[in-house]
């Protein structure tokens, strides 16, 4: 019989494929059972696998002998559908006399096993689809005539294999369950497959879905987790929605409390728990993640003190996959939107509310996170991260406010810049408290010096300042003036950039933080390089050399380094530069800080340009695209994408110089950081030299050179100028 359902809406599950195939292939594998939530795509999977054997795809690379689809959604799954529709594969002769046999006075044991012997040959396929239908929770038949029908499925010789598809695992004695296979499938589809699935759900372009962004595509199926019937009613409620005509935003916000959602959906097993399994399932949606028995205890501890928590997890666990359990771990989840449902049923207030049990949760995490002294990397305050998470789900925001600031500072630094600015949105507007909102705008601020945009930078750390001022908050405004002064210096507004730096140099200075001294001193030293003022570079670089080796600060040694790399980049000192630059990137990896590197890197290209060692550029330069990726600075990518774009136009490859230039724009573009402007006009500038229009390739470069003056990381503008004239002369020629 044909298996078409899900057929035309699906969509990868390659690996599962492959593993319900080799499975089946197995002889002693008589029963594939393919678990998973509702609208997850098992009936697909299950129509895909029997469409390739159909066709000869199967292990053996042959045909099985015949398939038959009995689902609980068409005619239903009965011994009798089943005994008909299996009648039929073994050929007419064999039809007519099992068909004498189902209305013979046999009992039950005795046609199922003469079924089964006519079924000898094969071998054959019986898929019994959405059978979870004919089980109760525990995964017990209450079909006495289909007990039958698999206590001789599982002991007689025959020629069928089953491969079933079911919320709920079969249960089986145990001398059976060495025949059954199961293959739960948990995971909605990959974004790119669930985004073209959900474009195709809208051909014929009715709704918001053929119009919306990748990005934004991208949003609506992380929303729904992939699952591929949730996608189908996203589609649903924006073609067939004629009263509220919802966008797709619309439809996102309210996915989990739309009625059609929850019917097709929600798990109807939830309603028939226990009151304590539910509880327990609460705060497991609370969690949103793995969480281990005794957390789930702690939590429920005071809210509910007589829930046994351990046999509720116990009962969930044991009854048809209510939770999933990671043995090694010891933990227990929900699937994500099983987690969604629950969660949206909470009330906002009591004692049993979203907001307590969000507290419970973020108190939980609290009690577990590691002291600063053992933080090595950014996977050790990732239970700070998930505090912060819960205190705001709490709607705790100054709470909340007060984990971040322990630690935006470390992630800003570690490479996880986006995670730092997105945490600090959240923030935004809803802080009360002065001091709390003080640390939040410095935190946030630097987080935006480091991954842009730096306007932005520029407007949240002004505010910084003026609110530590009126605190009388030393220590803050020593940092809110530092990062000032260092956005400016990265918009390339110098003479804006020295009185802060200066100021906050003399404040470090004085309250001792010679970590945070030694960054305000790098910066200032970074913006005299800019502004030409080498000797004075050069000097604030000896200040931090001599701080680092009174320290033995090693990282302090590297900025010292660094410094003084770019100042003799800005003198035209190749040399002194790539000796300096060499010992910076060695002192930086020693210490384990990679934030710098990419600049650092891009020191050594353009001094290997210099040199006029084009090889050694270009490498430098794309290792420096790679450090700057790394951390989550496109500022850094934009810069070392355009002098590497220089690079390949000095040998001639203008069509890779433009390539180069264009990534650099989109880079600045992503961080809202000057420098769009310049690798514009170097793209430009390359378009036109590939027409064969040398004139206006040299209109453009002098504008590249004009635009990227004051900024000693990219290449110098006397090189674009020198080319320029060059070009003109050819144009005229």
């Amino acid at each position: 019989m044909p298996v078409a359902y899900g057929l035309e809406t699906f969509k990868d599950r390659t690996h599962e494929r492959a593993e319900v195939m080799a499975r089946l292939g197995d002889p002693r594998a008589r029963l594939v059972a393919i678990i998973g939530r509702r609208g997850i795509g098992k009936s697909a999977l299950a129509a895909k696998v029997a469409e390739q054997l159909a066709s000869g795809a199967g292990a053996e690379g042959r045909a099985w002998a015949g398939i038959v689809n009995v689902s609980s959604r068409t005619s239903g799954i009965s011994l009798e559908r089943i005994f008909h529709d299996c009648a039929r594969l073994p050929g007419p002769d064999a039809l007519e006399d099992l068909l004498e046999v189902w209305t013979s006075q046999r009992g039950t044991p005795d046609k199922v096993a003469q079924l089964f012997a006519a079924l000898s040959g094969g071998p054959y396929l019986i898929l019994l689809d959405n059978f979870e239908d004919r089980l109760d929770d525990r995964g017990e038949l209450y079909d006495q005539e289909l007990s039958d029908f698999f206590e001789a499925f599982f002991r007689t010789r025959h020629g069928a294999r089953i491969l079933m598809t079911t919320q709920v695992p079969l249960a089986l004695p145990p001398e059976l369950r060495r025949y059954q296979a199961r293959l739960y499938l948990d995971q909605g589809l990959p974004v790119p497959d669930a985004v073209e699935l959900l474009c195709e759900l809208d051909a014929d372009g009715e709704t918001d879905i053929v119009r919306a962004s990748q990005q934004d595509l991208e949003r609506a199926v992380r929303r729904v987790h992939g699952v591929p019937r949730a996608l189908e009613l996203i589609a649903g409620a924006l073609s067939e929605d004629y009263l509220t005509l919802p966008t797709l935003d619309e439809v996102l916000d309210t996915f989990v409390e739309r009625g059609d959602v929850i019917a097709y959906l929600a798990q109807d097993r939830f309603q028939r728990l226990d009151a304590e399994s539910r509880l327990v399932l609460e705060v497991l949606a609370a969690f949103g993640r793995p969480a281990s028995r005794d957390a789930v205890s702690w939590v429920l501890g005071p809210l509910a003190p007589d829930v046994d928590v351990p046999a509720a997890l116990a009962r969930l666990a044991s009854h048809g996959r209510m939770v999933t359990v990671d043995r090694a771990r010891r933990m227990f989840a929900l699937h994500p939107m099983d987690a969604d449902f629950i969660y949206g049923e909470l009330p906002r207030d009591g004692l049993l509310g979203y907001r307590s049990l969000n507290r419970r949760v973020a108190d939980w995490y609290a009690r577990q996170k590691p002291s600063r002294d053992r933080w090595r990397s950014v996977e050790d305050v990732q239970l700070h991260r998930y505090e912060f998470a819960h205190r705001i789900r709490a709607e705790d925001h100054e709470p909340a406010a007060a984990v971040l600031d322990e630690i935006d500072y470390f992630l800003t630094w570690r490479g996880s810049v986006g995670a730092t600015k997105d945490m600090h949105q959240q923030l935004s507007g809803r802080l009360r408290d002065d001091e709390t909102r003080l640390a939040h705008l410095v935190g946030f601020g630097v987080a935006l010096l480091v991954g842009g945009p730096h306007r932005q930078a520029a407007q949240v750390l002004g505010e910084a300042a003026d609110l530590a001022e009126r605190l009388n908050d030393q220590h803050r405004l020593a940092q809110a003036l530092f990062a000032l002064g260092d956005t400016y210096r990265q918009l390339n507004q110098l003479d804006e950039a020295i009185g802060p730096l200066r100021r906050a140099v003399e404040l470090e200075d004085r309250l001792g933080d010679p970590e945070r001294l030694l960054r305000a001193l790098m910066s200032l030293s970074l913006t005299h390089s800019y502004r030409g003022e080498v000797r004075e570079a050069l000097e604030v670089a000896d200040t931090m050399r001599t701080r680092a080796l009174e320290r033995s600060d090693d990282l302090g040694r590297a900025q010292a380094n660094d410094s003084a790399a770019c100042a003799h980049l800005a003198s035209g000192d190749w040399n002194r530069a790539l000796d300096m630059a060499r010992a910076a990137i060695a002192l930086y990896e020693e210490v384990g800080v990679t934030e710098a590197l990419g600049y650092v890197h891009n020191v050594q290209g353009v001094a290997f340009l210099g040199l006029g060692d084009v090889a050694r550029a270009e490498a430098e330069f794309l290792q420096a695209n790679t450090d700057g990726a790394a951390v989550g600075s496109p500022r850094t990518e934009g810069i070392c994408l355009y002098n590497l774009a220089w690079a390949h136009w000095t040998v001639g490859r203008y069509a890779d110089a433009l390539t180069a230039a264009q990534r650099s724009k989109s880079c600045f573009e992503r961080a809202a950081a000057t420098g769009t402007e310049v690798a514009d006009a170097l793209a430009l500038a390359a378009r036109a030299r590939l027409a064969g229009e040398a004139g206006e390739a040299a209109r453009h470069l002098r504008a590249a050179a004009e635009k990227s003056r004051g900024n000693a990381d990219f290449v110098p503008p006397a090189w674009l100028l020198a080319e320029a004239e060059r070009l003109t002369a050819e144009s005229t020629d």
